[in-house]
């Protein structure tokens, strides 16, 4: 009952209306004999390596597993997560399940994911945040091939014009005032030049993104056992952190109607962008940039976000010896190295990153250097949906001018009467 009361809820507060959608094979047997498993997860860069990997284990594990995976387009920024909530309320759901980081808790609650603890090889070998990611009730759920981050990027040679010489170690990061100071310096009203570019939409971008500047101000979104989100998304240390990053806006140095491709074109000197960004920078030679930290604190306190998709074994599998012999498959060191390069991002086992060369040198050390020393997941609370989705309606209204106080606060009612409703 728990299950479909909390995914039902989940259903209504992402999009409301789902459309019908078929489950996952029931356990069963091949034609020679072997045990039937099947996977999900959302179609993207990585789907013909996983189509790889996958061939290669029921090549290794002829007539005794069996594996297919299945890919999902996302359609909208929440068909996903729709179809594994339409297949836990109907007990179809595949034997591995794919999730974002922050739906961990919430899967993991609702009943959807089981724990995995004694079960993932070489656990120690994970970096911690993907760790503390896949953890809810002091129990281990999920395991991820890769991690992200956010840092900023910079056009050289504006930078070089201005005078500006950016951070190439984490103990010369910019503060928030001197990244402030910087954005101002770099903005050009005349040639329409913005200092920084941030990306402004209502999904998950907007917590991802301007979570450690409340992090590292000693703010945070809910209480530690999640329990209530007043006096936390909307406590003091998080206004102040949000009026700081409204001057960006106010003052226009943050275009409110960036085009796509603002930076690549050279009207932004600096972006606040995932680490995912620096692939797709290479496709705009004629513009040269480099990577430097996340602003710090003005205190000194480093924090820069992480998290990333994750597979976890759902509580509908009949076979839940096989299906971690396949999660150990998925997730062993050479397979976590293929998928990482697939996904341009950052590998979650430290010894695949350690094979990852280029990740020791400019400009995509300063991505590994923050993965593994300031990294910080998102808030760990079974009303994570809510919190996220109306966080990110928050903050683009205090961007537009909204005053923060009474933003935050409208979030932390919602949060809270959500969290009230699951109890």
């Amino acid at each position: 009952m728990k299950k479909l009361f909390a995914v039902g809820l989940s259903l209504v507060l992402l999009l409301g209306i789902l459309s019908a959608c078929g489950g996952s094979d029931e356990a069963s047997k091949s034609d020679s004999g072997a045990v039937k498993l099947s996977l999900w997860h959302p179609e993207g860069d990585t789907s013909d390596t996983y189509k790889e990997i996958i061939k290669e284990f029921n090549k290794e594990h002829t007539g005794k597993i069996e594996a297919e995976i299945t890919f999902i387009p996302r359609g909208n920024k929440y068909a996903y997560e729709d179809k594994i909530s339409a297949a836990a309320t109907s007990d179809t759901l595949p034997d591995l399940v794919a999730m974002d980081g922050p739906n961990v808790a919430n899967y993991a609650d609702a009943g959807i994911i089981q724990p995995i603890d004694g079960l993932v090889e070489n656990q120690e070998d994970f970096v911690e945040s993907i760790i503390t990611q896949g953890t809810y009730d002091g129990k281990l759920y999920t395991v991820g091939a890769t991690e992200s981050t956010v840092a900023l990027f910079y056009n050289v040679k504006m930078l070089q014009d201005a005078g500006i010489t950016p951070p190439t170690t984490r103990e010369e990061a910019w503060t928030w005032d001197q990244f402030y100071e910087a954005a101002k310096k770099l903005t050009d009203k005349k040639k329409g030049v913005y200092g920084v570019n941030w990306t402004l939409d209502y999904g998950e971008w907007i917590i991802y993104f301007t979570g450690p500047a409340v992090w590292s101000n000693g703010g945070s979104f809910i209480a530690e056992d999640g329990s209530k989100a007043d006096g936390f998304v909307n406590g003091p240390k998080a206004v102040e952190a949000l009026e700081y990053l409204q001057k960006f806006t106010e003052e226009g140095l943050v275009n409110l109607q960036p085009t796509p491709t603002e930076f690549e074109d050279g009207k932004a000197a600096m972006m606040l962008m995932g680490s995912w960004e620096w692939r797709k920078l290479q496709d705009y030679p004629d513009t040269e940039w480099g990577i430097t930290y996340y602003p710090k604190s003005n205190d000194g306190e480093q924090v820069s976000p992480s998290g990333d998709w994750n597979w976890g074994i759902s509580t509908d599998t009949k076979n839940k010896e096989e299906a971690a012999t396949l999660l150990n498959y998925i997730m062993n060191k050479d397979n976590v190295k293929k998928l990482a390069t697939a996904d341009n991002k950052p590998a979650a086992r430290m010894s695949s990153f350690e094979e990852m060369t280029e990740w020791n040198e400019a400009p995509l050390n300063i991505l590994k250097d923050q993965v593994l020393n300031t990294a910080h997941p998102r808030p760990a609370t079974t009303s994570y949906p809510v919190l996220s989705t109306k966080y990110g309606q928050a903050v683009q209204n205090i961007f537009l001018g909204s005053d923060v106080q009474e933003e935050l606060d409208k979030v932390a009612k919602e949060v809270d009467e959500d969290i009230k409703r699951k109890k």
